[in-house]
């Protein structure tokens, strides 16, 4: 997939999360970068706008490789069509930000070379073995996150610019 010289694939995966304002995620979309819509077979897993497909409609976009990656969740597959990610790269300022499991940043990272995938983790907590492959290429940041220290949140973001460059 190409991607724009100017424009990042950033994916946010990990084991401790925040609702808060500061929260990573919040932050690099204020920054410019978009989240691109997804999909799902059957019901919606949060408020987030999802389009709803078929099973059979699911397998022939995956066949035909419009599927950009996706993860099993009970008896429905959840994820992201490749046209929605282009869309989401032509609207962004800064670029797509894809928030999923490690599922879904191993196949971002395996499909996109030039993605950057940050792994967010407690200090006692090992690493996802879906994250191997882009972790022996270069492209995971595991950032390391106390949730009670004051502050972790807007540290984390703060350590992710740095990491992107802006």
């Amino acid at each position: 997939m190409d991607i724009p010289g100017n424009k990042k694939v950033v994916c946010i995966t990990g084991s401790v999360w925040t609702g808060s304002r500061s929260a990573p995620r919040h932050m690099l979309v204020k920054d410019g970068f978009l989240r691109p819509a997804w999909f799902t077979t059957d019901r919606k897993l949060s408020d987030a706008g999802y389009t709803s497909i078929s099973i059979n409609a699911f397998h022939l976009a995956n066949v035909s490789q419009m599927i950009l990656a996706y993860f099993k969740y009970g008896g429905s597959r959840v994820g992201i069509m490749r046209q929605a990610f282009i869309s989401a790269m032509e609207d962004a300022e800064k670029g797509v930000l894809v928030v999923g499991p490690p599922e879904m940043a191993a196949q971002l990272a395996a499909s996109i070379p030039k993605a950057i995938i940050f792994t967010l983790k407690d200090l006692s907590m090992d690493l996802s073995p879906h994250l191997r492959e882009a972790n022996s290429k270069g492209q995971l940041h595991r950032v390391d996150v106390d949730v009670f220290e004051p502050g972790a949140w807007t540290e984390v973001h703060s350590k992710m610019l740095d990491i992107l460059g802006i």
